[in-house]
């Protein structure tokens, strides 16, 4: 079994991997992070203000003198910590944001939130807690790129609700998450056939992805009568034999 925090990208079916505090009959539904395009934008943003301040620092330092002792001496130091601490900061939002995850199972919605490479706090909340959940896009980032908020409300007015933030699929988790309490409410003997989450795939293309990838969860396949052409031992295809067999019943 693989931590969760050592995976770069998730794939459904989800299986092999654990987190702390899983239960031995949890399993793992759906993983996600923060939308790939705000780290991005974090840490393209970092490499301009790293950039910015080594251009300015030097150009500061260049000019710089003080009792005619001057400072441009200094500017190879200056640049190999500058960078440093650039470097460091760069690291810093990666792993953050590579550590920061948001967990569906099939008993609770949890999530892990990394302040630093080394601190992070969990926030849990079970299935039977859920009263309703909603999907929304806030502000002139999310309508440009897309993302959106998902937001699980929780019966316990003391707990604060589930959300998770800034993904580009926060509509279909919505729709998800509606049938999975649906089946843990009224249909829990289902609950270890429930089909993990699969985002940006919908109908007929999602349900080959399931047949190739995880058979286990997939549909059963309808097929029109000129399509069943297996044959019984007799030589006679399904269609023939059900044809058959309606004969019999009109006799």
């Amino acid at each position: 079994m693989e931590l969760v925090f050592n995976i770069n990208r998730f794939q459904f079916p989800y299986k092999g991997l654990k987190f702390p505090g899983q239960h031995s009959e949890e399993r793992i539904l759906f993983i996600t992070r923060e939308g790939r395009i705000v780290i991005k934008i974090k840490l393209a943003l970092c490499v301009a203000v790293v950039l910015l301040g080594l251009v300015i620092g030097i150009a500061i330092l260049n000019k710089l003198t003080i009792l005619g002792f001057t400072f441009s001496r200094f500017i190879p130091i200056f640049a190999i910590f500058w960078l440093l601490a650039g470097a460091f900061m760069y690291w810093w939002l990666w792993v953050v944001w590579r550590k920061t995850l948001f967990i569906i199972t099939t008993r609770r919605l949890t999530k892990f939130i990394h302040t630093s490479p080394w601190t992070r706090y969990q926030m849990s909340l079970g299935l039977d807690q859920v009263v309703d959940t909603g999907a929304y896009r806030k502000g002139l980032f999310q309508m440009v790129t897309g993302l959106g908020y998902f937001v699980a409300r929780s019966a316990a007015g003391a707990v604060k609700n589930f959300k998770i933030i800034n993904i580009s699929f926060s509509e279909d988790l919505h729709n998800y998450i509606n049938k999975l309490l649906f089946v843990f409410n009224e249909q829990k003997e289902n609950l270890d056939k429930f089909r993990p989450f699969i985002p940006h795939l919908k109908g007929e293309a999602r349900d080959e992805y399931v047949r190739q990838v995880a058979p286990e969860f997939s549909k059963a396949i309808k097929l029109p009568p000129e399509a069943e052409g297996e044959y019984l031992p007799k030589g006679k295809t399904i269609y023939e034999k059900k044809l058959e067999l309606g004969e019999q019943d009109e006799n």
